[in-house]
């Protein structure tokens, strides 16, 4: 037998083989995985954007960026429903200070960056979007670092990373449309 029929013959029967996959491991290909797989942080994209139902109608990438700045939005509408609960209960003028300050920071992202990154979306224009995504994360960190050391909610320190892990997932997600 010359090489070149062993080659095709080896080529037509490797391609001829049934392939197996066990029915344990479910292969996913649909659009969240794919689009979520290109973020720094696959795994809570994918828990968010499942986490949604309309992420499953989603036709497009835009569709899930937009779901996605609508978790942003709503994780630091409750983040700042939470501050201005502890603002009423404080009477410490140190802790005061630093919830205010939230206040202000989680007031400009869902006043500004929200929107902000919505229309970029919506008008092809990412890079606004993006940085208005970062910046949000950057809200977040700056209302817990206000905070003295001491003095910083415990939620307020569960919160804080899960506000920039969304607007950073967010942000890598509008940074796909570039």
């Amino acid at each position: 037998m010359n090489l070149p029929f062993l080659l095709l013959f080896i080529n037509l029967t490797l391609s001829a083989t049934p392939t197996f996959t066990h029915p344990y491991h479910k292969i996913t290909n649909d659009l969240v995985t794919i689009t979520c797989k290109q973020t720094p942080d696959p795994t809570l994209c994918e828990a968010e954007l499942r986490a949604d139902p309309r992420s499953s109608k989603a036709a497009d990438t835009e569709s899930l960026i937009l779901i996605m700045i609508d978790d942003v939005k709503t994780r630091f509408m409750d983040s700042l429903q939470y501050v201005q609960y502890l603002n009423r209960k404080t009477h410490d003028p140190d802790t005061i200070r630093a919830l205010h300050e939230c206040i202000w920071v989680y007031g400009v992202v869902l006043d500004t960056s929200i929107d902000l990154a919505v229309r970029a979306v919506k008008q092809g224009n990412p890079k606004f979007g993006e940085q208005a995504m970062v910046d949000a994360g950057n809200e977040a960190e700056a209302c817990r670092r206000g905070f003295p050391e001491d003095k910083v909610p415990a939620r307020i320190t569960v919160q804080t990373p899960k506000l920039h892990g969304v607007s950073n997932v967010a942000a890598s997600l509008i940074r796909t449309m570039e």
